[in-house]
């Protein structure tokens, strides 16, 4: 016994010695820890600018990381501090998304270095940098009184970097390509018409610019062609001028109501816009006559109401690259056969009160061609009192986006489809059965209805057998209880829209 106990001791003393010797030789400077590397930083955008007193320096897509925990992460000049983030946790990747500096007096005509520093809880530091020169600032556009047969307009051309406003007592025309630059407010009077030169006009609001285009009921501002301007030849033709487009940061772009825009479409979408945010203000906006897409979305959060797409060969809407936000009184009326409104790209449609009119109401006479709501490429859709009419199949799920049906995100309910042509008039695709009440499969609790109701004028008449109040599907929606989009006792297209033969509605 006395053997065995000496010998675990032994035992014991030795294995205590190799763990002292162990932790000798881990605090031995000649095994140190792991070798991580220094953090790392990156920002959006150009790293060479030059700008104006009172202009923003804005630095976008700014992150950092690091291989341990970050210690902190500072934006500076000159040494001194202009931003600063300590960190208290162990994450060791962040986004600081915008950094926004208005460029003071003092750095009048000298050239500044910007410096954004991370750095790690070991005390490595990573860094990059921008260079900035402070110049008197001067117009890029101009703004040039012209007299075309005897008419007189004011032609605009190059990068608007001045607020400037556009007054309905004068007449402009876009000349090529028009951008509002960031910082920067264009501002249209209600009653402003404003005429697309020829293909290549477009005007686009780059990332934080603003519109302030404020049109009324009685005076909406109006963007249509040259050709049918005052004093000229020619008559106005679906893509006569390109559009116009809103380029955001998923921030406020302004504000655009009771806008109509005539003619558009060549070479690009008619009204395009590109990762917008809710704050944002667009509604009361009709497209008449373009040969592409007439609204495009395209990432972003705004939310859109009372849309009118009207006789657009394109789709009148379509929504891409996981747009998230809300709409509501939507229509679109049209003579061409492409679908009227199409979800893709991981896009999340959730939509209310729409009315859809195709070829087959609108030409009496003529096949129900075309389609009402296409999903596709994994896009989702929650489609509330919507009114589908004189197409080809009222609703598809395709490339992917049937994964929503099965996983029950994305339906159609407390809708009307009828007077279409697949299965049998009702208009619903195979891939959108349990949504068709005419089938086997249909779950009674969507509530849809293929009985008709009177539509007048191409989208005026609503249904209220089968709807559901709005207000509780999204904060967005006004609390309407009816399936389409215009009431004919609130018909709030009358005194600014177009009818699909260009005459004004009244």
């Amino acid at each position: 016994m006395k053997r065995v106990i000496n010998t675990s001791l032994k035992f014991f003393l030795l294995t205590l010695l190799i763990v002292i010797s162990s932790c000798e030789l881990n605090d031995d400077e000649s095994f140190p820890g792991p070798d991580y590397p220094d953090p790392q930083v990156s920002f959006d955008g150009p790293s060479d600018l030059s700008l104006g007193v009172g202009q923003f320096l804005i630095i976008p897509g700014i992150s950092y990381s690091a291989g341990v925990s970050l210690s902190s992460f500072v934006i500076s000049e000159s040494g001194n501090e202009l931003f600063r983030r300590s960190f208290n946790t162990d994450a060791g990747t962040f986004s600081e998304g915008i950094f926004q500096l208005r460029i003071p007096e003092e750095w009048f005509d000298t050239s500044r270095e910007i410096l954004l520093s991370a750095t790690d809880i070991n005390g490595r530091v990573g860094t990059t940098s921008l260079n900035l020169t402070v110049v008197n600032i001067f117009p890029q556009y101009e703004f040039t009184p012209t007299s075309v047969n005897g008419e007189e307009f004011i032609f605009i051309t190059g990068n608007i970097n001045f607020d400037e406003t556009l007054s309905s007592d004068n007449r402009y025309v876009i000349s090529g390509e028009v951008t509002v630059s960031q910082q920067i407010t264009l501002t249209i009077e209600p009653g402003t018409t404003i005429y697309g030169e020829n293909e290549e006009a477009r005007l686009e609001i780059n990332q934080l610019g603003q519109i302030d285009a404020q049109g009324t009921l009685d005076d909406p501002i109006v963007f249509t062609s040259f050709n049918g301007a005052p004093g000229q030849s020619g008559e106005a033709e679906a893509g006569d001028w390109s559009g116009i487009g809103i380029n955001g940061n998923n921030d406020n772009s302004g504000v655009m109501r009771y806008v109509r825009i005539e003619y558009p479409g060549s070479n690009d979408d008619a009204f395009q816009l590109t990762n917008v945010g809710a704050e944002t203000v667009i509604e009361f906006i009709q497209i008449f006559r373009s040969p592409d897409n007439a609204f495009r979305i395209n990432e972003g959060t705004v939310n859109l109401r009372y849309l009118i797409a009207t006789d657009c060969e394109d789709s009148g809407m379509r929504v891409d690259d996981g747009w998230i936000g809300a709409g509501q009184f939507w229509v679109v009326n049209t003579t061409f056969n492409d679908n009227a409104i199409e979800g893709r790209d991981m896009a999340d449609l959730l939509v209310s009160n729409v009315t859809i009119t195709g070829v087959g109401f609108n030409e009496p006479g003529e096949a129900s061609e075309g389609g009402g709501f296409r999903i596709r490429n994994n896009a989702t859709a929650r489609m509330y009192n919507c009114l589908i009419t004189g197409v080809d199949r009222s609703l598809r799920f395709s490339d992917g986006s049937e994964q929503g049906v099965a996983q029950e995100v994305s339906f159609l309910a407390n809708s009307i489809s009828f007077g279409n042509d697949e299965d049998d008039g009702t208009g619903f695709h195979s891939s959108a059965d349990f949504f068709n009440p005419t089938d086997n499969d249909y779950i009674p609790e969507f509530n849809n209805s293929v009985d008709p109701i009177t539509i007048v004028n191409g989208y005026v008449g609503v249904g209220t057998e089968n709807s559901r109040a709005a207000g509780a599907l999204s904060p967005f929606f006004e609390d309407v209880n009816y399936v389409g989009a215009v009431p004919a006792d609130n018909d709030w297209t009358l005194g600014w829209v177009l009818n699909i033969d260009g005459s004004l509605r009244e």
